[in-house]
């Protein structure tokens, strides 16, 4: 996770620095954690939800590349609190999944996971972080999606909720040195 992140900001900043217009680059991350008591019948379960990014800005603030990824470890413990699942085990990002998270086939544009990440990563581009933080979105109306693109451009290959990718890239912006 942290590899791919380094990988992403230094790509960004030897892109950048080849045309001159790297101002500064900076990372940024949100976590959440949500809990799901046990009951006799159900094991209950603690996810973390952690959204990453990384965003090199030019000297107008305009963002020149940014990255977005996620983890989503989770555990499960039965009534009695004792854990059960790979504890030990290295969380894998969703990029890292690829296609294995296995979104494409209950999205409406035929999209994974990271490739609806990309095409917002992308979408971003050129772009300051207010005009993205700015961009219109919708609520899906399922109670899990409330921050979804309804840019004409983008909603056509990303119907993600973008609202960790937006508090994210905020921190990410406001630590760019």
């Amino acid at each position: 996770m942290k590899k791919i992140l380094c990988a992403a900001v230094v790509a960004a900043m030897l892109l950048t620095m080849a045309t001159g217009a790297l101002a500064a680059t900076g990372l940024g991350s949100v976590t959440t954690v949500s809990l799901t008591p046990a009951t006799a019948d159900k094991a209950g379960s603690v996810s973390v939800n952690t959204t990453m990014c990384a965003v090199s800005l030019d000297d107008e603030g305009k963002i020149v590349s940014v990255s977005f990824d996620v983890v989503q470890p989770k555990a499960a413990f039965d009534a009695t609190g004792a854990a059960s699942g790979e504890l030990n085990a290295a969380p894998q990002t969703k990029v890292e999944l690829g296609d294995a998270y296995g979104m494409k086939p209950a999205t409406t544009v035929g999209k994974e996971w990271y490739e609806q990440a990309a095409a917002f990563a992308d979408w971003c581009v050129g772009k300051t972080v207010d005009e993205v933080l700015g961009m219109p979105t919708r609520d899906k109306g399922d109670g899990h999606h409330t921050c979804v693109p309804d840019d004409v451009d983008l909603k056509t290959s990303c119907t993600i909720d973008v609202g960790g990718f937006f508090e994210a890239l905020t921190k990410a912006a406001a630590n760019a040195k």
